[in-house]
Order: C-alpha cells, then structure tokens, then sequence
C-alpha cells in the first residue's frame, strides 16, 4: 500500500480562503470601524449588551482563570454560574477560544480586561473572528454542493454581513454564534450524504450542543428539515442508500450529544429549573401586516434583499437541484415569518420571538448566489418580467414609509437591474463579462448599504446613539472612576461574607464588572428557588417587573441584615434608604450608609420553624432572624409570633377612583387615583415601617402601569407582556410618614384589587438577635470554609445559596446538608464541631463526564474499527 503524500497545495488554498474571508469580515465590519474610530461608537447594544453580554464576558473571564468554575458567591447572592450562565458563554466554544486568545495576548500586552471598556473593543474583534470562520465554512459549504467556488464567497459575504448578524452581534453576540454552526452543519449532512464522511457531523452536533443548548434546538430543527429534504428527493450525487442514511445519522447525532453531554446537561438542567411562569396569550395565525412587517425595506431585525423576489420568479432555473431547493426553503421561511406559531416553535413553545429569521438570511442569500451563477442562462423577456413585482415593492414601500434617511440602496438596486439587462442583452462575452463581474459588485455594496442604513435607522437610532459610547460606559450613569473609587475603598472594609448594596441606576450586574459582592443580577436564567423566594415567599418588591431580574430586598432591613449588606452606595437624590442604616459618607454625587444591625455570616440555633406556619412575609423574617425555616413537616418547632394584621382597625377611602362588583375592582379615573389608609395612632408608637400586602392585577386596558405607594413608584408590566412575572400578590416596605396615612396610586384603569394586610415594624427582632454575643468563627470565601471555636449542638445556618450539588464537610467528614430558609444552606453541628467546609461540583457532573468520554470512545470505535478491519482485509489481499 502507498502512503498518502501531504498535500500543501490543499493547505495553501484553505489559508488563502480564510484570508479573503477575512478581508471580507472586515469590509463588512467598516461601517463600525469607521464610527468607532471617528466618534467612539461601540459595538455592543446599550441595552441588553451593556448591561448582560459585556458584564458577563468579563465575569466569566474572571471565573474562568482564577479556577472557580462553578459556584461564586458573588454570582448575584450566590450560585452556580456555570449552570445559570450557559444560556450565554459559560459553556460557548467561541468565548473560550477568544478568552484563550486574550489570555495569550495578555502575557505580552496589558489589555486591562476588568474593564468593560476592554470587552467593548474586543467586540469587534470577536465579531470579525466569528464572521470569518462562518463565511469560509459557507464558502466550502458551496463548493460542495457547486463547483464555482467564487460565488461561494458571495454567498458568505450576504450571509455575514446581512442584517440580522449585525442586529445580533450588537444585542446579543452569543447569538450569531448560529451563523458559525449552520453551515457547518449543513456541510457535514451534506459531506456524509455524498462521501460517507462520518467524523464532521459528530464533532459539528457536539459542538453545537456544547455551544449552546437554546440554539442546538434551532440547529436540530433546521438539520432534520435539511436531511428530509435531501433524503427524500435525492441528487445523482449521493452516495449514502436512504435507508442508511437514517441508521447512521441517528447514530452520529446520538453519539454527538454524549460528547455534549458536560456542557448541555447542564444548560437543560439550568432552564428546566428557571420555573418561570407559563405563557399564556393566545397565538393569532398571522401577525400584523404594518410597516414594520415589510422585510424587504423596513424591518428592525431583517432586511430581505429585493433581488430575492426576482430570484424567486425565475422558475426557469428551478430545473436546477440546489436552486429549486434554496427557493422553495427561501418562499417557504418568508411566508412562516409572518406567523407568530414559528415565533413560539423556535422559543420552545413558549414566548413567541423573532430569533429564528437568519434562516431567510441563509435560504435567500444562496439563492441569490446561484440566482447569479446561472443568471446568463435567462431569457431577457423573463428577466424584464420578474424585476417588475420587486421594482413594485420598493416603489410602494418608499412612498408609504416615510424613514429619517434617504434610502441609497433603492438607486443601486435600480443600477443592477439595469446592468443585468445589460448583460443578458449584450453578445460580446468579454464586455459581458465585466458588466457581470460590476452586477456582482455592486450587489455586494448595495448589501453593505442596507447595513449601513439599517443600523444607523434601527440600531443606532436617536435614543441608541448616545448610549453606543465609550464616553457613556467611562461615565457615572455606567461606570466611572468615582464609583471604582468608592466601592473599591468600602469592598477592602468588608469581612468575609459582607456585601455592598450598590448598582448604576437600573444597572443589576454592575458588581460584575465593578468586582464586589452585591444584591443584584440581571439574567434570563437563574435558580427557580431564587424566583420563589422573591415573588412567593418574601413576595419583595422590584420598582421595575421584570422575570430576568432581582436587586436589592425593596429596602427590607431585616433582609439586608440576613444578607450581610454591610454598605449600601446610592445617588444624593435617593431616598430609598432601609431603616437602620447611618450615613457614613458624602462623596457629593453618592452617599455611603452603613447598617448599625448586622447579623454574622453563620450561627447555630435550635430555634426551629416549619414552612407551612409562617403565613406573612414579615413574619417569615422574624423567624429566619431568631432561628431556621425547614421544610421538614416532622421537625420540631417553635411557636410563630404572629404580627398583628391592621386591616381590620384601618379606615380605607377612595380617591378620584371608586369600588364596583362588591369591593372586588377598583375603577380609577382619568388621570390617576386610588387608595387613603389610615392606621390609627396607637398602633403605630415606635414603629417604623409599614409592610403592605395587596392583589393587584389590571383588567383594562392593556397597558404598562404604575403602583405607587407613598411615593415608591412600581412599574408594572402590560398584560401580555412576556416579561411578566404573572406575580399580582404585592408587598411593599415604606417608611412610616409622620402624617401616618398609606397613599395608594394607581394609573388609570380597572383593576381586581385586594388590600390584604397591614403590618408594623419596629425592628426589636433583628436589634436583640444583633445583640446576641455570636459564636467565635472565621470564614475563608475561596474555599467556603467555617473554622469554629465555641460551637454547641444545634443548626449551623449560613447565607450561602443552596444549590443541587453542593455538600458539606463536618470535621472533614461528609454530612447532610439542608435548604433552609428558603434560599440559605444549613448543617447539624454539635458542641465539637471545629470546622465546616461546603463544596460545590454540578449535580451528576461525573456521571455526565462519564457519558462525555464514553461518546468518545464510542465515536472512536464507530469512525475508525471498520477502516481499520477495511485496511487489514486489503493489506491481507496484498500479501496473498
């Protein structure tokens, strides 16, 4: 047998198609550039980018080299950020090679990257990394289906720099991630079907499971789609039989998803655990046909190019295998986005949103390439006629909607349906020739155009444009040096287990970036039990409703104390300051409190109390100050001190609002209204704060709507909104004023409304338990560990959030561990206890490593035993 030579001319031309693409990727990106180095202009959303995607990036950075990855007790109050986080980059293939590559970088250059400002730069590095290696992936992809290689660069290039790739990148980078996968998926279906090339569809279906689990169940819908298609109506090219086909692509995806298994078990185990609530809004069959419907003009997600229409119309071409089959998925996909089902089936039949439409990117822009491969073959007649509807289109769109600016690429696509009736009319092949090559051209810039436009229209808008700054995140509504300052001077004061509570404005993962233990995190996923303890068992209140969020305790001190909120950081206009909290320090822009009843970090007590006899959020307080709360039904338990409901002695009256259906809705007038509560004065001696509980849920009409309570205004959300936390049972803390009256305002409208409870608080619960002499311990954050010198037998009880997976070493030796106090972790302990070390590995992590590597091993097996006995039985023929 010959051993196989190397082939570099192989190697050469792959090099040489990773530069063009490269070279591509950055004339895509020049708009940006541009922007960036002229004005400053980032490459990252305002919104969700800033105050998600960057956050994050420097986090898990931070997490990733300094070996904690898995459970951080400054992840929001704790958790497991390697589960909650691999909806975005705990577990993204693309973040860890730019984290390596940064990393490497960081050994010769001081790049700063615990700042966001570094993040924001490296954006558009990331960006043009990511569109290189997906457009020469769709470059092979081409080649493979096709033979002219070049147009497969074409192909990459509409994909690339289309408008929903930049729409993603900027909001939300772990998105486009999917322009990586989906060709490369595509490409190893398609090498398997023609050549039996097994390898790439085990290691692709691996990664894109690995990469991330929500759009690994896009690629498993679009690949199944995909391989129908290719297995029911075959090409003369294939050379896999159908049946085959079946049997060993559920093999390869099966032993793909083993690999996987490390990384997706845990992204599946992290969303099944949200426990949001359900969506519930009926679907209608289409969606509104307005303005913003029209993809081929005036779109804020994707822009359609015009010469997809005349693509479309040209059913002379679809004789042509791959053409007919671009088309049909192409027609098939721009008639789907017109219904909200397809919005919910890609979000996993729940919410519906638009975040599968990079498929009509992908089906349009390979039409459009082999559109212009073929484009000679067309009769001039049938050209003339297909141009006419997409000329109609653009006429019609620029004459109803009206946009801030002119919009140039309706001219050049005017120009290439001149030049490409031009080209089908003239004979002179070397003139044709050239005006085919400047059709191409200008098709490509008339792409670059619809960016442009698109995202100076969309995504840079007036409201945007001052936000996308540098200037804005080196400034004090983002982060400053002054806020640096502070925290980092107050963050040196703490103790183990102490935590500040600060956050920028509405910024929830400012101690992300800002590197300190807060009371914050902002996040589509999270641990169902922190959602509970939130809205259902401490019902406290955030001024903004939100599903993904969760920030400070409504200024509960009780909660701040169980939390060891040691400092809390606010703006000189805020006023929301708990009780028993002393000013400290006046910086001018922000003032320092310090809390004056700080509970330790860990403490042993027999005080026992069951879940199911605690009814109030208050009292659910009292109990967690003097004692533990245990689900346990059989344990123990101490009599519940109930505070005292005022609902009964307090005297309601209506406001420019009034009662309907016996007391059950509350119709407020125009304007605003609502509720008057006054609590008799007897009631109210030394006390401090009212705790208000209240059903509150709006009837009519649909709208956003405010509560506000002596002053602290609650946003909540509009009816259907899918940001909804579906939580109508209210609590709210407020300072008792000195005209002791509780003033409810509502925004107009007609609501179902309970007032449900009125409580005091006078906080003699959390003074005497601060008072109480604690036992002697000291704590270790980095290894969790408890060294005790005056222990007695009892419940150790910690802030440390429970999580599936964490354990507990009494004296080093492994004990039962207990979720207690809804969110906290406790032990059993006994009068000789000298040590307490919790640890924290995944739940089931090494029997899913297992599975990992036996799905290695078996593709092993399956890849290359058959080659291997192949080999030998002609090695064997050889010699005989």
């Amino acid at each position: 047998m010959k051993s196989k030579k190397i082939n570099f001319k192989n190697y050469k031309n792959g090099l040489l198609i990773f530069i063009i693409s490269i070279l591509l990727a950055i004339l895509g990106h020049s708009f940006y550039l541009y922007r960036f180095f002229k004005e400053g202009t980032i490459f990252t959303g305002p919104n969700d980018g800033l105050e998600q995607m960057l956050p994050m990036q420097l986090y898990l950075y931070q997490k990733i080299w300094s070996g904690e990855w898995f459970y951080s007790l400054d992840f929001g109050l704790g958790g497991d950020h390697y589960t909650d986080l691999a909806y975005y980059y705990s577990t993204s293939i693309v973040f860890f090679i730019d984290a390596l590559l940064i990393k490497f970088v960081s050994f010769f250059i001081d790049l700063k990257t615990d700042t966001i400002t570094f993040w924001a730069k490296n954006a558009f590095f990331i960006s043009i990394l990511k569109s290189s290696i997906a457009m020469t992936i769709t470059y092979y992809y081409f080649k493979v289906i096709h033979k002219k290689n070049y147009l497969g660069f074409l192909f990459g290039f509409l994909f690339l720099t289309s408008a929903i790739y930049f729409r993603f990148t900027l909001y939300w980078s772990f998105f486009s991630d999917v322009f990586i996968f989906l060709p490369l998926l595509l490409l190893a279906i398609e090498l398997y079907i023609r050549k039996n090339h097994k390898a790439l569809f085990i290691a692709t279906v691996a990664m894109i499971f690995i990469n991330n689990f929500y759009f690994a169940y896009h690629l498993v819908i679009i690949g199944f789609v995909y391989f129908l298609y290719r297995n029911l109506l075959p090409t003369t090219f294939d050379t896999v039989p159908k049946l085959k086909q079946w049997i060993h692509f559920i093999t390869m995806a099966v032993l793909g998803l083993m690999i996987s298994s490390f990384a997706f078990f845990y992204a599946a185990y992290g969303f099944l655990g949200n426990d949001r609530s359900p969506y519930k809004e009926p679907l209608k069959l289409f969606s509104p046909f307005d303005q913003y419907a029209n993809i081929f003009y005036d779109n804020y997600l994707v822009i359609v190019l015009i010469i997809t229409v005349q693509a479309l119309l040209t059913f002379t071409l679809y004789k042509h295998y791959y053409y007919r089959m671009f088309a049909i998925f192409t027609f098939v996909l721009l008639i789907l986005s017109c219904m909200p089902f397809m919005d919910s089936l890609f979000n996993g039949f729940s919410a519906p949103q638009k975040r599968w439409h990079y498929l009509i990117t992908f089906a349009s822009s390979g039409l459009i390439s082999f559109y212009i491969y073929y484009f000679k073959s067309i009769p001039l007649k049938h050209y003339l006629v297909t141009i006419i509807p997409g000329i109609f289109i653009l006429f019609l769109s620029a004459t109803q909607i009206q946009k801030p600016e002119t919009i140039t690429w309706i001219y050049i696509a005017m120009v290439i349906h001149i030049i490409g009736a031009l080209v089908l009319y003239i004979e002179d092949k070397k003139y044709q020739r050239y005006l085919y090559l400047l059709m191409i051209a200008l098709l490509m810039i008339m792409n670059l155009d619809v960016v442009r436009l698109h995202n100076k229209i969309d995504n840079y808008n007036a409201g945007i444009n001052p936000r996308a700054n540098l200037k804005y995140i080196e400034s004090s509504v983002y982060d400053s040096q002054l806020q640096r300052q502070i925290v980092n001077t107050y963050k040196q004061k703490l103790k183990p287990g102490e935590r500040i509570d600060f956050r920028v404005l509405e910024q929830d993962n400012t101690p992300m970036y800002q590197g300190f233990k807060g009371v914050s995190l902002y996040s589509s996923i999270f641990d169902g039990r922190l959602i509970d303890f939130y809205y259902r068992d401490l019902m406290i209140n955030l001024k903004e409703e939100s599903i993904s969020r969760y920030s400070t305790f409504n200024s509960r001190s009780n909660l701040e104390s169980l939390f060891n909120v040691k400092y809390l950081i606010r703006k000189q206009y805020q006023t929301d300051i708990p009780e028993n909290f002393k000013l400290i320090k006046d910086y001018g822009k922000y003032k320092v409190y310090e809390n004056q009843y700080m509970l330790p970090f860990g403490k042993i007590t027999n005080n026992i109390y069951r879940e199911k006899d605690l009814k109030t959020p208050i009292d659910r307080e009292h109990a967690m100050i003097t004692g533990v709360i245990t689900k346990q039904k059989n344990a123990s338990q101490n009599p519940v001190i109930q505070n005292k409901n005022l609902i009964d002695v307090a005297k309601v009256k209506t406001s420019n609002a009034h009662w309907s259906y016996n007391k059950k809705q509350l119709i407020v007038n125009p304007g605003s209204g609502g509720l008057v509560v006054t609590v008799p004065d007897k009631y109210l001696k030394d006390q401090k704060d009212f705790y208000i509980e209240m059903h509150v849920s709006l009837i009519s009409p649909v709208k956003n709507f405010q509560i506000n309570v002596n002053g602290y205004a609650n946003n909540r959300l509009f009816q259907s909104s899918k940001y909804r936390t579906h939580q109508d049972d209210l609590t709210y803390r407020i300072k008792i004023p000195k005209h002791k009256k509780i003033l409810i305002g509502l925004s107009e409208g007609t609501y179902n409304f309970k007032l449900k409870g009125i409580y005091t608080e006078d906080y003699q619960t959390l003074k005497q338990e601060s008072k109480n002499e604690p036992i002697d311990l000291t704590f270790n954050e980095k290894d969790m560990k408890f060294n005790i010198k005056n222990s007695s037998k009892g419940y150790f009880v910690t802030p440390i959030v429970y999580r599936d997976g964490l354990t507990a070493y009494v004296n080093g030796k492994k004990t039962n561990i207990e979720n207690v106090n809804y969110l906290m972790s406790a032990v059993k302990v006994d009068e000789n206890t000298k040590s307490i070390q919790f640890k924290y590995l995944p739940p089931y992590f090494k029997l899913v490593c297992f599975i990992s590597i036996l799905g290695l091993l078996l593709s092993f097996i399956y890849l290359y035993i058959p080659k291997f006995s192949k080999r030998k039985e002609v090695l064997s023929k050889d010699i005989k």
